[in-house]
């Protein structure tokens, strides 16, 4: 693959999911694989969901990363050469002022949610990109009819950050290169 195409497959893969949540509401969170197929020697996209039953839980997430994805890793480097590894969710961001929150200690499930956010992120050997956007639900129109129009409000800030943070999803390029 070459810097160009990969270029534009990442635009693509960013563009799609964007585009997905505008026209359907939402997204089911998933990891994607972007590399190439070794056999056939051209680009290639793999998909991979994550089930609600481990998407919606603390300890299904974790048994994911610890478990499956080097399972699945190792099927994956069979067939393709792995350019670059994302991750897509949709989440909600909770705040606090920094001197009323103590991460040690407290729970951060119990500060109230703030927004409702789209985390997308890029992971390649050289470089990790997030893109975090707000989810912004109008969900009344003037005559007073539910109609279901979505914007996505970018947060550059919140993407740097994002990018440099190290949660269980961080890192998922060498976790699938180095198994």
């Amino acid at each position: 693959m070459t810097e160009e195409q990969f270029i534009e497959i990442k635009s693509e893969y960013l563009d799609k999911i964007k585009k997905m949540v505008l026209e359907l509401g939402n997204i089911e969170p998933h990891v994607t694989i972007i590399g190439n197929d070794l056999e056939e020697d051209k680009p290639a996209i793999i998909h991979i969901p994550l089930p609600d039953k481990i998407a919606n839980s603390d300890n299904g997430k974790q048994l994911f990363v610890d478990k499956m994805i080097p399972e699945i890793a190792v099927k994956i480097k069979e067939r393709f050469d792995v350019q670059a590894v994302c991750f897509a969710s949709e989440a909600w961001m909770r705040e606090s002022h920094k001197d009323d929150f103590n991460p040690d200690v407290d729970d951060y499930k119990k500060l109230p949610i703030s927004k409702e956010i789209l985390i997308v992120t890029i992971d390649t050997e050289t470089d990790m990109e997030s893109h975090v956007y707000e989810i912004i639900r109008m969900s009344v129109s003037p005559t007073g009819d539910i109609v279901e129009d979505i914007e996505l409000r970018n947060m550059p800030e919140l993407s740097r950050e994002y990018a440099t943070n190290e949660g269980r999803f961080s890192g998922l390029y060498k976790k699938f290169t180095t198994v």
